[in-house]
């Protein structure tokens, strides 16, 4: 298991399209990543889904560990790294590393 710390979020801002999020890492990457699939999936998420102005009040949680809208509405950052990489095609499962 590796040491390396995940990437922090140094800037966020709602994209574009809906439901997606332009996000600046530490490392100086930076990912537009569709997290509608988490906004459907976890009940948290609902006042996400149904205000599209409340979505782009999105900004940069302490330490960049995370991003939040409101005390109870926030995403850490590993899963928006983890969801960034998998949108990019960075992430090779071990079926696909067989074919």
């Amino acid at each position: 298991m590796s040491n390396k710390p995940l990437p922090r979020i140094v800037t966020v801002a709602a994209g574009e399209q809906p439901h997606t999020l332009r996000i600046g890492w530490d490392c100086g990457g930076e990912n537009l990543v569709d997290v509608s699939g988490l906004l459907a999936t976890f009940r948290i998420y609902a006042p996400l889904r149904e205000s599209p102005a409340l979505f782009q009040q999105v900004r940069v949680g302490e330490y960049g560990t995370d991003i939040v809208w409101s005390e109870s509405v926030d995403m850490s950052a590993d899963t928006l790294w983890r969801l960034a990489q998998e949108q990019a095609d960075a992430t090779i499962t071990p079926e696909a590393s067989h074919n």
